[in-house]
């Protein structure tokens, strides 16, 4: 008998796995990392959470393999009066296809979310999905209104489809 699903922050040991659901989430918007991106997301990933402590995972962890996994980083910003000058970001929401719909994103989420608040963030960005987007807006996350965000991209590098930045 397997272990039950458990939520827990995810440490470096999980990058191989973290990587993984990375590249379902990917997979899942069309975009096809080139060769020997698994290794370099890898690397990312156990150096980022061995000694950035302001990049954060969590995780539902399923005994022999994660289920679902959500990343937040926080960056500090210009103060402005009355409001705390960190701004969080959540990227890279995934659940493996054989164990959505049970609520394991949304637990992996809340987590990164409490994480950041608890940090100071002020403002937590994120940039949803279709499938994703009901679950966000249902836990409190809106357009911003006011002046249009505007974004810049680098051009995708060749063997990618530059659909994500996520």
């Amino acid at each position: 008998m397997g272990t039950s699903p458990h939520l827990r922050r995810a440490g470096a040991d999980d990058a191989a796995e973290l990587t993984r659901l990375r590249l379902i989430m990917l997979a899942s918007l069309g975009d096809v990392p080139e060769a020997g991106w698994t290794r370099e997301c890898e690397a990312a990933f156990r150096e980022r959470l061995s000694t950035d402590p302001q990049f954060v995972a969590y995780v539902i962890d399923g005994g022999d393999r994660l289920l679902s996994s959500a990343v937040g980083q926080y960056t500090q910003s210009l103060p402005r009066p009355g409001r705390p000058s960190y701004v969080g970001h959540i990227a890279s929401v995934a659940t493996d296809p054989a164990h959505r719909r049970q609520g394991h994103a949304r637990r992996a989420f809340e987590a990164v979310h409490d994480h950041l608040v608890a940090a100071g963030c002020f403002r937590i960005n994120l940039t949803t999905t279709p499938e994703g987007e009901g679950l966000y807006r249902a836990l409190g996350y809106a357009d911003p209104g006011g002046p249009t965000p505007l974004s810049w991209f680098a051009a995708p590098t060749p063997g990618t489809t530059g659909k994500s930045d996520r």
